[in-house]
């Protein structure tokens, strides 16, 4: 029996995420980088709110991609979303490979 199985439910499931989370950490980007995704992410929000009341504009695909930009610049973001996101791993599992892409592309080399 795994020690996890012994801990109440609550307890498992903080202890799985929190190691989820150790296990996925990525050191972060250039300041002029993390600028530059922020802006693009905010604007990504705010145009996917006008979508959802405006005809014409993806408004959910907008408010996801600006929700994954800001993830990829933003450490407490992303855990936020990795919690958020712990009962859909296909999800998950996708935006943590949109992360490394882009952390490979645009970050540190160490």
């Amino acid at each position: 029996m795994s020690p996890a199985a012994s801990l109440p439910p609550e307890e498992t499931h903080k202890e799985i995420s929190q190691q989820d989370l150790e296990e996925i950490h990525i050191p972060s980007l250039p300041l002029g980088t993390r600028i530059v995704l922020l802006g693009v992410s905010w604007i990504c929000l705010l145009l996917g709110l006008a979508g959802l009341l405006l005809p014409g504009l993806q408004g959910v695909l907008l408010l996801l991609l600006g929700m994954a930009l800001m993830s990829v610049a933003s450490d407490t973001v992303h855990r936020w979303m990795e919690r958020a996101l712990h009962r859909h791993p296909g999800l998950r599992k996708k935006l943590n490979h949109f992360r490394k892409k882009i952390h490979t592309k645009f970050g540190r080399q160490p």
